[in-house]
């Protein structure tokens, strides 16, 4: 392989930000999977039992967690609600949920329905390091694998020659123009 080949860069730049966006959607996969937050761990508000309908894998997440539609019977309330519940698993027949009130960013608190044993840690050390890790990385393997794939693709052609750029002199450049210039106003003055 000749080492002097000229390659294109866009493919490991595009393919670097690539995987970073992918990235950036797998930490957010397994923060939610793992209930990882910084901030305080949700408490629960109220328990109950679901009836479960429907399940199906949340592609937002991955596929990595499961979102159930299902008939929740309250502690306390005699009457059950149609609830989208949060699991990790496929959930069937009844199964004990957990009503809890989780932080957001346009309202103070929103309300979400999980199973009992949904996970919930706080760990501010290891969500830095998945916050970092998984995009930085995305970056590395796009941007090898991208240069990998420039090699493949043939040959850029040559740019244009560049004329030599236009400098502008003064006519006083050397000393004798500077003379003659200077003698030449000093006899007309006379």
């Amino acid at each position: 392989m000749n080492s002097d080949r000229r390659i294109y860069h866009w493919p490991a730049f595009v393919l670097a930000g690539l995987l970073v966006a992918l990235g950036i959607w797998a930490f957010i996969s397994v923060q939610h999977r793992m209930g990882l937050t910084t901030g305080e761990v949700p408490q629960a508000q109220r328990t109950g039992k679901a009836q479960v309908q429907s399940c199906s894998r949340d592609a937002l997440y991955l596929w990595m967690t499961w979102t159930c539609d299902a008939q929740v019977q309250w502690d306390g309330s005699a009457n059950a609600v149609g609830e989208r519940v949060i699991a990790v698993r496929d959930l069937t027949g009844t199964a004990d949920v957990v009503e809890r009130e989780v932080p957001r960013k346009r309202v103070s608190t929103a309300r979400e329905v999980v199973q009992a044993d949904f996970p919930a840690k706080n760990d501010g050390a290891l969500f830095f390091v998945m916050l970092m890790g998984f995009p930085i990385v995305g970056a590395a393997i796009g941007y090898f694998a991208g240069t990998r794939f420039a090699r493949l693709l043939p040959e850029p052609p040559l740019k244009p020659k560049t004329p030599a750029k236009l400098t502008l002199r003064s006519k006083m450049s050397n000393r004798h123009e500077r003379e003659k210039r200077f003698n030449r106003s000093a006899k007309r003055r006379r």
